[in-house]
């Protein structure tokens, strides 16, 4: 096998992408990720990202992993989970250091193994996920309340907001610049319009984020509602709009992320359409004492 780094996010791009777009689900958050990196090289923080590969003798690719400081390491989808445990080897043996690996259950799992037993660390779970992927809506979830662009003036209600989903969704990631970084980012959203809001009786009552693209797709993501009118529906009539919007806007799919360890949302998101595709996990690295 061959490790290979790369410091030019198009070139990488443009060898990755035959290989990423073949399981384009399973590898919506790569895909996302330079999406975001081709159109602002430091949109996730100032230090270079880490763009490699594995590859098998003949130049084939194997695997595909990349990060983004102060972000974990994040792994493709593969069927040669031996390429994952060369990839921590080399990895090891350049020095370098990871707060944590996320990617498709089976692969961080055989991640972890090898780094944590080579370096002496200790890990922690710090999220178990599920994409899911949307051909076609359920047009009985559409809804009869508004669903509008967050603008300007809706700016102080959504950082409200995503403040709180952050300290709910990731509360096992307590990373200052990682949150700093999220909220930065919904500014930058407002401003390109990618926020929207379910109005109901003329009040905002949930929100959606129209996040990151693949080349057949669009990933949803940051659906909050605040606790007090939680169980009403409004998150499900968000999600099926957005869904419908983007696949309105010429998108093949739709993509998101659910929290395993919430039913009632994964429940929710089947009824609008969405089909699993594969378990997603996130772990953290600590020093043992």
């Amino acid at each position: 096998m061959k490790y290979e780094f790369f410091d030019d996010i198009d070139r990488y791009y443009n060898l990755v992408y035959p290989y990423l777009i073949k399981d384009e689900a399973k590898n919506i958050l790569l895909f996302s990720i330079l999406n975001s990196l081709k159109d602002n090289p430091h949109k996730f923080g100032d230090e270079k990202p880490f763009l490699a590969t594995i590859s098998d003798n003949r130049d084939n690719i194997l695997l595909v992993s990349l990060r983004t400081p102060p972000y974990n390491l994040v792994i493709s989808y593969t069927k040669d989970l031996g390429s994952i445990k060369y990839l921590a080897t080399q990895l090891n043996k350049n020095s370098i250091s990871l707060p944590g690996c996320l990617g498709f259950k089976e692969g961080v799992e055989k991640f972890n193994n090898k780094w944590i037993k080579i370096n002496h660390l200790k890990q922690k779970i710090a999220m178990n996920e599920r994409i899911y992927q949307l051909k076609k809506v359920n047009k009985n979830l559409l809804g009869n309340d508004n669903f509008i662009v967050a603008d300007i003036n809706y700016e102080s209600l959504v950082i409200s907001w995503a403040k709180d989903f952050l300290k709910e969704a990731l509360k096992e990631i307590q990373n200052k610049e990682i949150f700093v970084n999220y909220i930065n980012q919904i500014y930058d959203d407002i401003k390109n319009e990618k926020i929207f809001l379910l109005i109901h009786e003329g009040e905002p009552v949930t929100m959606a984020r129209k996040a990151g693209k693949t080349p057949n797709g669009n990933l949803i993501n940051f659906v909050y509602t605040p606790p007090n009118l939680r169980r009403k529906g409004y998150a499900t009539q968000s999600v099926a709009k957005l869904s419908q919007k983007l696949l309105n806007e010429g998108n093949r799919y739709c993509y998101l992320f659910t929290d395993l360890s919430n039913p009632t949302s994964n429940s929710i998101y089947k009824k609008i359409g969405y089909k699993p595709i594969i378990d997603f996990v996130q772990y953290k690295y600590f020093e043992k004492i």
